[in-house]
């Protein structure tokens, strides 16, 4: 299924059902990811950086319902099933670690760099190997028509 631009995922989207919790309101969030989701069709249901103001405006440009106060509380939201992280790679470990622990997140998807040093990416990457989770650390943003990554 190809989007307003001709866009097609290189698999096929078996579904759109689980909702989006986004960590970080900057460039790359706000030009590349949620571009990308909002061409795929993904449903984002919450935003939080770390000045709530900004993912606010970040928010009311792409139609995000939900402002959380701070990046733990939208990993502790109930409603939100996949975290896609894109925040400083000195924070990004202890949100992982946090986002493993809640039963209701199926998937994280953390940009580059995962951590500042490679015992600390390793020790999120063993953490992660729990049944029924998935995440990915990416080495570029989405492509979409609107990013220029």
């Amino acid at each position: 299924m190809a989007g307003a631009n001709g866009f097609q995922p290189d698999v096929e989207v078996r579904t759109r059902k689980y909702k989006i919790g986004c960590v970080g309101a900057g460039m790359i969030m706000a030009e590349c990811h949620l571009a990308a989701y909002k061409e795929a069709g993904f449903q984002v249901a919450a935003i939080a950086s770390r000045t709530k103001t900004h993912a606010a405006k970040v928010a009311e440009r792409w139609g995000i319902a939900k402002v959380h106060d701070t990046p733990q509380q939208l990993i502790e939201d109930p409603d939100i099933e996949i975290i896609d992280l894109a925040f400083p790679p000195d924070q990004q470990p202890d949100l992982i670690r946090h986002a493993l622990k809640q039963k209701h997140i199926k998937g994280i998807l953390a940009q580059k760099p995962l951590a500042l040093s490679l015992a600390e990416r390793s020790s999120c990457a063993t953490r992660r190997r729990n049944p029924g989770k998935s995440s990915r650390s990416t080495r570029t943003c989405a492509t979409t028509s609107r990013c220029a990554c």
